[in-house]
C-alpha cells in the first residue's frame, strides 16, 4: 500500500474515513435512543423490576442495550483495529479471524446480560463457554496458529516480497525460493523449478529460515572439492581459484576465495567460497557454473578428484595424476593447435618446451614487442588486453584458461605481438619456440595448412566473429587462411619451396 493511501487514512479494504464513521453511526444512534427512555424507566421502576420478574420492559431494554453495545464494540474493532492492521500491512484480515472475534464479543455480551439484567448465576455459562471455546480452538488450532503466526511474520518482517529465502522444516526437505506472497495463513515461494510452494505460516515460524537477500541482495555460497594428497596445496589452490573466477556466475566483488578445509581419508578438502546475487543467478545455476568451470580446469591440468581406492595391479601401475615434467606430451595433446601432431612429434615438442611461471599481474607478452614463441596455458588464468590506437586505453579482449594458447601469430609468421597478456592469477605456461615448429614443418609440411586454418579461426573470433559451433564446418575464410599461410611461408625456411602464393 502506498504512503498516500496511508496518509489519507483509507483502511485496508478501500473505505474512506466518512464511510467508517457512517458504519459506526447506526449502532451509536440505536444505543442513544435506547439509553434515554431506558435510563428514565430504570430510575422509576428499577427497584420493582428487580423484585418482579413480570417487568419485561426492564429485561427487554437491558438486553437491547447490551447487544447494541456489543454491536458498537464489533464495529469499533472493525473500523479501528482491523482498519489499522490492514493499512499497516497492506493485506486483508482473514474472514475467519473477524468472525471468531464477533462471536466472542456477542458471547461475552450475552453472558453478561444474563448475569446483570436477569440476575442469574452465570458461573456455569462461563464454564460451558470456556469448554466450548476449548473444543472449537482444538478443532481449528492449526488455522488459528497459522493466522497468529502470519500476524507475527507481518509484524517482525523477517523477509519481504521478492526476497530469496531458505526454509528448513523439521522432517521435511529444505525449501528454497523467491517470496511471492505473504498472507495471514501461508507464505508462497517460487522455486528454481518454476513451481510454487505454499508453506503454512506456523511451519515457517517454527522452522529455521535463512534470508539470502538481507541485509544486502548478495549471498555467500560454498562448494567442496577433494583432491589427492599428492597434489601440492599451492597448485590446487591456484587451479581452483582460476576455475571459480573463470565461471562467470560469481560476482566480481567480493571475489571468489579458495582455502583448505580439512584432510580426509581420501584426500584434502578445499572450500571454494563465492558470492551470488540470487535475483540475477539462482543458487543452483551458480553452483553448476562454478563446478563445471573448476572441473574443466582440473581436467586440463591433468588432475582428478580424490575418491576411495583399493587397487591391485599385477602389471605396472598407471599414473593417477599427470606431472607437468613427466607427462608434457599428454598435456600438450589436449591443446587444439597441437592436436593434429603425431605422438613422436609431440614428444619432440614436449622435450623442447620450457615451463615458465608468472605471478599475478605479471606480463607474459606485451603488444608491439618482437616474439617468436607460442605459449600454452597449463594452470592459472590470463587476461588479454589490446590497444586499438597508440594513445588509447587497453581494452580487455578475452580470458585465457588452461588448454588455451596464444602467441601463435608471432610464432608462425614473425609478426609483432598483437596484444598484451597479463596473469590474473599465478600462472604456469609452456613456451614453444620457432625452431621446434620449423623442424616439424620440415618433416611434415602438410601441417602448415592445418596450423594456418586454426590460427585464422582464432583471428576471426578475436576480431568479433562468432566462434564455430558443433556441427559447423569449422573452416575459416580461405582468404585469411591464405594470408596466414603466406606469412608462414615467408617466415619458415622449410616452407619456402613447398608452398607458393597461387597454390
Amino acid at each position: 500500500m502506498s504512503r498516500s493511501d496511508r496518509a489519507s487514512g483509507a483502511s485496508g479494504d478501500g473505505r474512506q474515513p466518512w464511510q467508517s464513521v457512517q458504519r459506526l453511526l447506526w449502532p451509536a444512534l440505536t444505543l442513544g435512543v435506547l439509553l434515554v427512555p431506558g435510563w428514565t424507566l430504570l430510575e422509576r421502576y428499577g427497584g420493582e423490576a428487580r423484585e418482579l420478574s413480570e417487568k419485561l420492559i426492564y429485561w427487554g431494554l437491558g438486553t437491547a442495550i447490551g447487544f447494541t453495545l456489543a454491536w458498537l464494540v464489533v464495529r469499533l474493532i472493525e473500523v479501528v483495529v482491523w482498519g489499522l492492521v490492514e493499512t499497516r500491512f497492506g493485506t486483508a484480515v482473514p474472514r475467519l479471524l473477524k468472525d471468531v472475534v464477533v462471536a466472542l464479543v456477542f458471547l461475552i455480551a450475552g453472558i453478561t446480560i444474563v448475569g446483570i439484567v436477569f440476575q442469574r448465576d452465570v458461573t456455569g455459562l462461563w464454564v460451558s463457554s470456556g469448554i466450548f471455546g476449548i473444543v472449537v480452538g482444538l478443532a481449528i488450532r492449526g488455522t488459528i496458529a497459522d493466522v497468529f503466526s502470519g500476524i507475527a511474520l507481518n509484524i517482525d518482517r523477517p523477509f519481504r516480497k521478492g526476497d530469496w529465502i531458505e526454509v528448513y522444516p523439521r522432517g521435511v526437505k529444505q525449501v528454497r525460493g523467491e517470496v511471492m506472497e505473504i498472507n495471514w495463513r501461508s507464505t508462497r515461494l517460487k522455486t528454481v523449478d518454476n513451481t510454487v510452494v505454499v508453506l503454512p505460516n506456523n511451519l515457517v515460524a517454527l522452522s529455521l529460515m535463512v534470508n539470502l537477500s538481507l541485509p544486502e541482495p548478495v549471498s555467500r555460497f560454498e562448494a567442496t572439492f577433494c583432491i589427492e594428497f599428492g597434489i601440492p596445496p599451492e597448485r590446487a589452490l591456484r587451479i581452483l581459484l582460476a576455475g571459480a573466477r573463470a565461471s562467470g556466475a560469481p560476482l566480481d566483488e567480493p571475489p571468489p576465495k579458495v582455502y583448505i578445509d580439512k584432510p580426509t581419508e581420501v584426500g584434502v578438502e578445499y572450500k571454494v567460497r563465492y558470492w551470488l546475487d540470487p535475483t540475477r543467478v539462482t543458487p543452483r545455476r551458480g553452483r553448476h557454473e562454478v563446478t563445471l568451470s573448476i572441473l574443466q580446469h582440473l581436467y586440463h591440468a591433468g588432475i582428478s578428484l580424490a575418491y576411495p581406492k583399493q587397487d591391485l595391479y599385477l602389471a605396472r601401475m598407471p599414473a593417477r595424476q599427470l606431472s607437468r615434467d613427466r607427462d608434457r606430451r599428454e598435456l600438450l595433446n589436449r591443446v587444439e593447435l597441437l592436436g593434429a601432431l603425431l605422438p613422436e612429434e609431440l614428444d619432440r615438442l614436449a622435450s623442447a618446451a620450457q615451463e615458465r611461471t608468472f605471478a599475478a599481474g605479471d606480463a607474459v607478452v606485451r603488444q608491439g614487442d618482437q616474439g617468436s614463441s607460442l605459449f600454452v596455458v597449463v594452470e592459472g588464468l590470463l587476461e588479454v588486453y589490446r590497444c586499438h590506437k597508440a594513445d588509447s586505453k587497453p581494452v580487455r579482449v578475452v580470458e585465457l584458461q588452461p588448454g588455451d594458447f596464444f602467441g601463435e601469430m608471432s610464432l608462425l609468421t614473425g609478426a609483432l605481438r598483437s596484444a598484451t597478456v597479463l596473469a590474473a592469477t599465478e600462472t604456469v605456461v609452456y613456451e614453444i619456440g620457432a625452431r621446434e615448429i620449423n623442424a616439424l614443418l620440415a618433416h611434415r609440411p602438410e601441417l602448415a595448412w592445418r596450423l594456418a586454418e586454426i590460427v585464422a579461426q582464432r583471428r576471426e573470433v578475436w576480431a568479433g566473429a562468432s566462434a564455430p559451433t558443433e556441427g559447423d564446418s569449422c573452416a575459416a575464410e580461405p582468404t585469411m587462411v591464405r594470408q596466414v599461410l603466406d606469412g608462414m611461408r615467408s617466415f619458415f625456411s622449410s616452407l619456402r619451396d613447398r608452398f607458393h602464393s597461387g597454390a
